[in-house]
């Protein structure tokens, strides 16, 4: 990790790190766009490691967050993340603590929360989906918020490679690959190896 990162994140508490290894890509495809004071949506914040990095690298941006904060079925069923779970919340909220003046914590489920953001006539310049692993999910997700995403913002799918042994249904690439081909022309792939990143073109 970049040793300025590593800085951003002292005083501050997690039990997992899913987040630094992707930063650098981050960083090269948004650094022209830093200062600006952009909209960003989170879809799944855990306890806000990728929060606290937009929220340190756009300085002038405001972050909306959803997340029900109760995990998915895979933190249920591993012990080293069930153990976690009762103290998820406490710590995206002590962690994000110094940002609350730009930050918007909508506790609820990712249907919920975008539907409310739809209906309200949101717009976003950067949008992170890193809700739930299932594809019909994923793609529901990419959906509803691809309306919200302005002209030239970014999308980035988390775990688009996410090498579990699972049923392809239950893998994030189906449903991002799947709502990828009912948009042609409407985006221009910037990055895919772990993360798939695109950016809007249109639509």
């Amino acid at each position: 990790m970049n040793p300025l990162y590593a800085e951003w994140y002292d005083g501050k508490t997690f039990s997992t790190d899913w987040t630094s290894r992707h930063l650098g890509v981050w960083e090269d495809l948004l650094l022209g766009r830093r200062l600006e004071p952009l909209h960003i949506l989170e879809i799944g914040s855990w306890e806000g490691r990728s929060a606290v990095f937009f929220m340190r690298y756009f300085p002038n941006s405001h972050l909306t967050c959803i997340d029900t904060f109760a995990g998915s079925a895979e933190h249920h069923l591993r012990e080293k993340w069930s153990s976690q779970l009762s103290q998820i919340e406490d710590r995206f909220d002590a962690n994000l603590l110094e940002f609350r003046g730009r930050i918007e914590k909508l506790k609820t489920t990712s249907f919920r929360g975008l539907a409310r953001l739809v209906v309200s006539e949101r717009m976003f310049d950067i949008v992170f989906i890193d809700g739930s692993h299932h594809s019909a999910d994923v793609m529901a997700d990419a959906v509803l918020t691809w309306p919200m995403v302005k002209d030239g913002g970014v999308v980035i799918f988390d775990d688009y490679d996410w090498n579990q042994d699972l049923d392809e249904v239950q893998k994030p690439r189906l449903g991002v690959d799947a709502f990828l081909a009912t948009r042609p022309g409407q985006y221009r792939e910037l990055h895919r190896d772990y993360q798939l990143i695109i950016e809007k073109t249109a639509g």
